[in-house]
């Protein structure tokens, strides 16, 4: 009874091991994490700083792919049916996660169960923008005009935040702008200084240096405060706008049922990375606010994020099919 006990303790403590071996050793292979915008866009420069971030912790090269189009849903499709082994991840978007597979009927994947989620990254505003040479030098000279004379608006794609905070801030306005949509914040922003649309909306991390070094002007933020990388813009709200809050958030995730042991290696290794100096400052040097979440609070507040534009998509009853 005795020789029983020690070879089922043994067997017991061989299972632990095998156990602990299999999460030590992931990963055993580089990791591709996919982001559904071209480079140099907001998205693409916190892939790639995370990227950097968690190739160190990990201990293994993480490799980036910009898998471009659709505003981010032919990205988001691939790590959908991708393998669920954990090398596999996706920069998760307000558009590739809630805006698009409300504005898509095309789109195929469920933006909740068709992914697991690993952390929320953090978020940033958007900007409304104009030429440095417009002669709108305040936001309600330019609502004025709108209501009166036929405007065009650029954004980085149809679906993507910009093109819903656009979509926002005409029904709020109750002007009738038409959108013009680039493959991209860089398009968006080269058509905005040349001059081929009256007013821009984008990302404060893909804009901002081009509005510190006077390329552009930035009328107004959409966050609900100043911002501290541009402390002398109002938000829209001040100016009249009034409800107009949106800011874009960011968030790692991979293919649906990554198993456990895995993910919870993924998800600790994101945290730990977010907490780092190096990516703090980073982060924040392209205006991104942190916010390290868990899984579970990711998937509740995408959730609630799906309702609340899903109201704006039926009010405004945007299409782009």
């Amino acid at each position: 009874m005795k020789m029983k006990t020690k070879f089922a303790a043994l067997a017991g403590l061989v299972a632990v091991t095998l156990s602990c071996s299999a999460v030590a050793a992931f990963p055993e292979q580089p990791i591709r994490f996919v982001v559904g915008f071209p480079p140099g866009g907001s998205t693409d420069i916190v892939t790639r700083i995370l990227a950097d971030g968690l190739s160190k912790e990990l201990g293994q090269t993480v490799i980036v792919d910009n898998k471009v189009g659709a505003g981010g849903a032919i990205g988001a499709a691939s790590v959908a049916a991708a393998k669920p082994d954990g090398y596999t991840l996706f920069l998760g978007t307000v558009a590739t996660n809630v805006i698009n597979p409300l504005l898509r009927k095309s789109i195929k994947f469920d933006p909740i169960k068709d992914f697991t989620m690993i952390g929320e990254v953090g978020y940033y505003t958007n900007l409304i923008l104009v030429n440095a040479d417009s002669r709108y030098q305040d936001l309600k000279a330019l609502v004025a005009d709108a209501k009166n004379k036929p405007m065009s608006y650029s954004s980085p794609g149809a679906g993507t935040s910009p093109h819903m905070t656009g979509e926002y801030f005409k029904m709020l306005t109750q002007t009738s702008i038409q959108h013009v949509p680039f493959s991209g914040s860089g398009p968006a922003l080269t058509a905005l200084m040349g001059n081929h649309v009256d007013v821009g909306f984008d990302n404060l991390p893909a804009a901002l240096g081009l509005v510190k070094s006077g390329k552009i002007r930035a009328l107004a933020i959409t966050s609900t405060k100043r911002i501290k990388e541009l402390p002398d813009v109002p938000t829209a709200d001040e100016l009249g706008v009034s409800g107009m809050s949106v800011d874009a958030w960011v968030s790692v995730m991979g293919p649906a049922h990554i198993p456990q042991d895995r993910l919870k290696v993924l998800s600790t290794a994101l945290r730990k990375v977010l907490a780092t100096p190096d990516t703090v400052k980073k982060l924040e040097a392209n205006a991104v606010t942190i916010k390290a979440t868990n899984p579970e609070d990711l998937q509740q507040y995408i959730e609630s994020e799906t309702k609340k534009w899903r109201n704006v998509v039926e009010t405004s009853e945007v299409s782009v099919e």
